[in-house]
């Protein structure tokens, strides 16, 4: 029996991934359903470093009684995540490069951590990226990453 080619992955952005965990969220629903498909299915699912520690970050610094200690913040994330996906992060000169093409393409601000998050997910051979803040990525759209948003 021949091996099938496992399906270009997708790569998640925290606003995504917080809601699709965090079942009091208005976009719970959306996030949680695209979740539940995309670790069930057969497409790789990548984790851009990034996403995974502003996922973390939001969790944990949420107002009460949202806010997650650091150890649930931990427990839901690993249990979600740590065996069903791909921690992709930039190495050495690659964060060099990074910092080369924001420079180039006149990317500053905030949307340079978006830029982090689109260079993690090509980096790990993801095809498309699952954002809610669409906006923000849309200058770090290319031929190699779409970017989508939950429902669409």
């Amino acid at each position: 029996m021949a091996n099938k080619a496992i399906p270009p992955g997708v790569a998640l952005d925290a606003s995504v991934i917080v809601p699709g965990l965090l079942s009091w969220h208005a976009q719970h629903g959306t996030a949680s359903a695209e979740l539940i498909a995309l670790l069930q299915g057969p497409s790789k699912v990548l984790l851009p470093l990034h996403s995974l520690v502003e996922a973390y970050a939001v969790m944990t610094r949420l107002p009460p009684p949202h806010r997650l200690s650091p150890k649930d913040a931990l427990a839901i994330l690993e249990g979600s995540f740590g065996k069903r996906s791909i921690l992709v992060g930039l190495d050495g000169e690659e964060g060099w490069d990074l910092i080369r093409e924001l420079g180039e393409r006149s990317i500053a601000g905030g949307t340079t951590y978006d830029g982090l998050i689109a260079a993690c997910a090509r980096k790990g051979g993801a095809r498309r990226l699952l954002t809610f803040n669409r906006r923000h990525f849309e200058r770090l759209e290319s031929e190699e990453l779409e970017i989508l948003s939950p429902g669409s």
